[in-house]
């Protein structure tokens, strides 16, 4: 059996050492060479088609599908930027009274037993309701009476952010 490696030519040169000559093919004719792309043309189509078919697109996390309502038709109102103040100062006539005023609404209620009618009516305005901030500011000569009067009439008119605040 032949061996597939190189085959070398021994033979001694006129002073008698020994000398190797490799054999070196010869290629016949100077033709270039050409690569075939047509296979791996073909081998790369067939790739992406695997990979297109096999891929499964899945939703992207931290993306939720919002369904927002429609519009109904009903009026769009805006929630009221400021909160109701009920602000309670000393009555002019008279010793030891008090009078109301509301910042925004005309008919302010003159008592504490007013105040809750006054606030249950404003709760059903378009743009108030119960969560609507009432704010009862009281000046320093006020009794202390007359605001947690004013306080416990906000929380029998079912206001659930009630809050003091200063004149």
């Amino acid at each position: 059996m032949r061996s597939r490696g190189p085959r070398n030519r021994m033979y001694a040169m006129k002073d008698g050492t020994p000398r190797v000559e490799r054999y070196r093919r010869k290629r016949k004719g100077k033709s270039p060479l050409v690569l075939n792309l047509a296979p791996m043309i073909d081998v790369t189509f067939l790739l992406l088609i695997f990979f297109s078919v096999t891929t499964t697109f899945r939703k992207a996390e931290g993306f939720l599908a919002a369904k927002l309502p429609r519009d109904a038709g009903r009026p769009v109102v805006a929630m009221p930027i400021t909160p109701i103040i009920v602000r309670i100062e000393p009555a002019d006539v008279g010793f030891g009274g008090y009078q109301l005023r509301v910042d925004h609404f005309v008919n302010a209620p003159a008592t504490a037993g007013e105040l809750v009618a006054f606030l249950r009516d404003i709760h059903e305005q378009p743009g108030f309701s119960n969560e609507t901030p009432v704010v009862l500011a009281a000046t320093p000569d006020v009794a202390w009476d007359h605001v947690v009067a004013c306080w416990n009439a906000a929380l029998r008119a079912n206001c659930k952010n009630i809050s003091f605040g200063r004149q």
